[in-house]
């Protein structure tokens, strides 16, 4: 059968991934494929789901974790539109905030920017939402002469007609062939309801693609994960003190609770569902309701654009949604004069199972998507409808090497002065040996940190990543960091963080990767407590919720070295770990190392190689 397809050839691993996709959509599975860089992953698989859906009448909904990602799956579905002669009705729908016309929008913060929206929305302040109100046209398409629609154009239209730009995006994909949104659009349990309210259609009518799927499980966690500080308590009972004395003192009752709690400083102590009950003596739905309330009345008083009182209402919500897959706790900050209430979710498939039990057929990509069983399991497929591929790297294996060097660790034991001596060592004769730009990704900010004094790097350009740096900073670190690759500047850096993932340094921006240790997560109560949940549930405990995404972090730092066909460039694993059979097999299959105490060896031949 002729495919949708952009290009005028496929590439060999590209064509297997979109025939077995489209069969899979075909058959109404669900198809899990670990596709490296380079397959052209998102050509294949809205090819195959536009190539069926349009024929059968169905919505292709392809989500991102980032809105920076959404110009590729556009570009794909112009490009086939404009080659076949076909009005492909596609939507890039993002958050409201992004979209609204409002002088304010980019000055507030979220919560800031809802309360005032919605506040504008229930009193018709809003012009431009007004303009939409009283806007009786039957559709929006014929305003717009592409069908393919990135967000910037819904905006410019809509403030052409002086209407809220979110409104008319949201007409817009009722009739849409292809909707391009975000993770929370659809797993957000609250937002996925206005969500495919606004689609107009019911889920077994959706094709779903996920790219970059091995960040679902976290993002579906964290959206149903909930916090409330001592902080929050007494700044929400500053807010209500003139307006409802007794609230203000079940507000200061409560927080003199946690507070009073023995707990050290930086410890953690699980808690039963039940315990914030006994503590705040209230029917949670009506005080959540008066709290509301009195944060709307204490922001109209005021003019502020967010209120405690609001987010405390909020928590209270999400922690009167029942028991089940959650972890319930109390922290007492490491300063000690603050207390942490959270209820953290251990299990996405809370939320995932049941939107993908009803969807038509979805695919679930990324370039370590590996174990797929893992993935299958954690989101809740269904094992008999779904199908999981690993295909291998396109790129030449004489491009890239992979080296494992056993001497050293990041175990704790070994965490001292005289350890991390040695691996700066060993980091720096590496450094040495690559010719151009290096990236070094630590386990933690703490780590880094730790390793600074020993290592001596000062005869080159160095960028350190900071916990605490804004987008715009990293844009600006990164920018001097590509532009100082002829003096072969070092970038020191987080597996897991901002900068180990998403980011391209194409060419001979980047010859080398060195990945200090294995990013393990912080043994703390939640890891355990999900460890001990997917040990009953799977068997496989450890696995899923410990080994497996440290190994995913370190893959995705070193998938920022190789990039394209043509780049050449090396990833150093520093830690014994990496040679144990339990790390090894969250390695995706065709995963090739040489294992050596003697990295110089290699790191000279290959160089030697390029240079000759």
């Amino acid at each position: 059968m002729e495919f949708l397809f952009r290009h005028d050839h496929l590439r060999p691993i590209q064509d297997s991934l979109l025939r077995e996709a489209y069969d899979s959509i075909s058959r109404g599975m669900h198809f899990l494929a670990h596709a490296p860089t380079g397959i052209g992953k998102t050509d294949a698989t809205l090819s195959a789901a536009l190539t069926y859906a349009l024929d059968n009448e169905k919505t292709v909904l392809y989500l991102s974790p980032k809105i920076s990602q959404h110009e590729m799956a556009l570009k794909v579905v112009r490009g086939i539109s404009r080659k076949y002669s076909r009005n492909i009705r596609t939507v890039e729908f993002i958050g409201k905030q992004y979209m609204c016309a409002h002088p304010l929008a980019r000055r507030l913060k979220g919560e800031e920017f809802y309360e005032l929206c919605r506040r504008m929305r229930e009193k018709e302040l809003c012009p431009h939402y007004v303009n939409y109100l009283h806007d009786e046209r039957g559709s929006y398409w014929p305003l717009f002469a592409d069908t393919v629609l990135d967000h910037s154009a819904i905006v410019e239209k809509a403030e052409e007609l002086e209407e809220c730009p979110y409104e008319v995006a949201s007409d817009l994909i009722a009739s849409a062939d292809v909707v391009v949104a975000d993770y929370y659009h659809l797993f957000s349990p609250q937002s996925g309801q206005v969500f495919l309210k606004k689609l107009g259609r019911q889920l077994n009518d959706v094709v779903l693609i996920v790219d970059e799927a091995h960040n679902l499980p976290e993002r579906v966690r964290s959206v149903i994960s909930y916090g409330l500080s001592t902080n929050t308590l007494s700044r929400a009972a500053r807010e209500v003190m003139g307006l409802d004395p007794e609230v203000h003192r079940i507000l200061m009752n409560l927080a003199d609770e946690l507070l009073a709690l023995d707990l050290k400083p930086g410890e953690q102590q699980a808690i039963q569902h039940d315990d914030l009950y006994s503590w705040l003596d209230v029917n949670f739905s009506d005080f959540a309701d008066d709290l509301e309330d009195l944060g709307r009345e204490y922001l109209e008083l005021t003019g502020k654009g967010k209120s405690a009182l609001l987010r405390v209402a909020r928590f209270l919500r999400g922690w009167d949604e029942g028991d089940g897959p959650f972890l319930h706790y109390v922290h007492r900050w490491r300063g000690g004069d603050v207390v942490s209430v959270a209820r953290k979710a251990l299990d996405p498939a809370y939320v995932t199972k049941d939107i993908f039990d009803q969807l038509h057929a979805a695919i679930l990509v990324s370039g370590t998507l590996t174990p797929g069983e893992m993935y299958r399991d954690v989101l809740g497929l269904n094992p008999r409808r779904t199908v999981i591929r690993e295909y291998p790297s396109p790129f030449p294996r004489r491009n890239r090497l992979n080296l494992i060097v056993p001497t050293v660790t990041t175990r704790y034991r070994y965490r001292t002065p005289e350890h991390l001596q040695k691996i700066a060592r060993l980091v720096r004769k590496i450094i040495d040996m690559i010719p151009g730009n290096v990236a070094v990704f630590y386990p933690s900010y703490d780590y880094l940190s730790s390793s600074l004094p020993f290592l001596d790097i000062s005869d080159r350009p160095v960028f350190i990543q900071r916990s605490d740096m804004s987008p715009n900073e990293i844009a600006q670190m990164l920018s001097a960091f590509r532009a100082n690759k002829g003096r072969r500047a070092v970038l020191l850096a987080v597996a897991g963080g901002s900068l180990s993932e998403g980011v391209d340094f194409p060419g001979n921006d980047l010859l080398g990767v060195i990945i200090v240790g294995i990013p393990l997560a912080e043994m703390n109560l939640e890891i355990r407590a999900m460890i001990d949940y997917y040990e009953k549930k799977f068997g496989r405990g450890w696995f899923y919720a410990y080994i497996q995404p440290a190994i995913a972090k370190a893959l995705q730092a070193a998938g920022r070295v190789i990039r394209s066909e043509s780049d050449r460039g090396v990833v150093v694993y520093l830690d014994e770990r990496y040679t144990w059979k339990n790390y090894k097999r969250a390695f995706p299959r065709d995963f090739e190392a040489v294992v050596t105490d003697m990295p110089e060896v290699y790191l000279r031949e290959f160089w030697r190689h390029e240079n000759s």
